[in-house]
């Protein structure tokens, strides 16, 4: 219950300043440095290109995409206790977020078929980052890699032929790992510090 009211928490973040709703083959790129920021994309359409870099403090951002062949950017820097979330619904789709300074959150949720998912998070000692990764579909590789104390992931794939690999340095570390489907690979999770991990594959 607590991940589902961080999630919603998360996906709020849509509805805050800076929207930009685009059409077919968009492109559209934010920058902000500020001690507070707030940014919101939603795209709709095909090759969709989508760009948030929020620096010099604490930044909230959503990113919403519809259709095929979409690509996502979002990179949050600085004093940390950044916060995103980022959807994309569609096939061939690429995210890539990058989180850096104190306590950082994301939410991730991609559906369809050969999605991509690359995710970054580091933050001071005693910090503590949070991912939360959803992929529904077939063949979808996600990629997670958490630096810090206290991390804090769940990732959950459901479909054919996904993969994910999950990599945590620091102490008080924990995962939970969930894949449901066929054709799973082998699991590939590496963890320093105090560990704590929770698998499922089923089929």
């Amino acid at each position: 219950m607590r991940r589902l009211a961080i999630a919603a928490a998360l996906l709020a973040l849509t509805g805050a300043v800076g929207e930009v709703r685009a059409g077919d083959a968009s492109s559209v790129s934010i920058e902000q440095i500020d001690t507070v920021t707030r940014a919101a994309i939603h795209q709709n359409g095909t090759g969709n290109l989508a760009s948030i870099d929020q620096s010099n403090g604490a930044g909230d951002a959503g990113l919403d995409q519809f259709g095929a062949g979409n690509d996502a950017s979002l990179t949050q820097s600085g004093a940390g206790y950044g916060r995103a979330a980022v959807g994309q619904y569609g096939s061939s789709n690429v995210a890539s977020l990058i989180q850096d300074g104190g306590s950082n959150a994301v939410v991730l949720g991609q559906s369809g078929a050969g999605n991509q998912a690359s995710m970054q998070q580091t933050s001071a000692p005693g910090g503590g980052n949070l991912a939360v990764l959803s992929q529904i579909g077939a063949n979808n590789t996600a990629a997670l890699s958490q630096d810090g104390d206290a991390n804090r992931a769940v990732q959950t794939q459901v479909g054919i032929g996904d993969t994910q690999s999950v990599v945590q340095n620091g102490d008080s570390n924990f995962v939970a790992y969930t894949q449901v489907g066929n054709n799973l690979p082998d699991l590939a999770i590496r963890q320093t510090g105090g560990m704590s991990v929770t698998v499922l594959q089923s089929h």
